[in-house]
């Protein structure tokens, strides 16, 4: 069994495979994923956008680190596109985010009007919360 295993990972390295988000991140220069309602970016220079597919919806603005293996920490301002938002609204968001099987798909968003690709994912929000400024500001 570990030898198959071995075989599995050595073939997705030699194809080029990434086969971690960080991975992607250094190959693509982002990962995005969506939740079907919004499309979660992460970009390699730390930036991090959360914009909605539709006319309106919860955006983030912020950055990003990785703290681990799938475990991420998200810092930005949370806003609403095409809505009413609170000034000024500050937050930390923590994320574990699981890579699926399976190809991703492309789409063109909506607000940035860029085309993306979605990886399938599995991820959990494991906290939200208020924070006084953004870090760096």
């Amino acid at each position: 069994m570990k030898a198959l295993l071995l075989v599995i990972a050595a073939s997705a390295i030699c194809a080029g495979t990434p086969l971690t988000i960080t991975d992607i991140i250094k190959v693509e220069g982002e990962f995005a994923f969506t939740d079907g309602s919004s499309v979660y970016r992460f970009a390699q220079d730390g930036a991090f956008l959360m914009e909605p597919l539709s006319l309106s919806g919860r955006a983030i603005e912020g950055g990003w680190i990785s703290v681990s293996q799938g475990l991420f920490l998200v810092t930005g301002v949370w806003t609403w596109y095409n809505g009413i938002s609170v000034p000024d609204d500050f937050r930390r968001m923590t994320m574990t985010i699981n890579l699926l099987a399976g190809e991703p798909d492309t789409t063109r968003t909506m607000w940035s009007g860029s085309t993306t690709r979605l990886y399938p994912v599995y991820f959990t929000i494991d906290e939200v919360a208020e924070i006084d400024s953004l870090p760096g500001r």
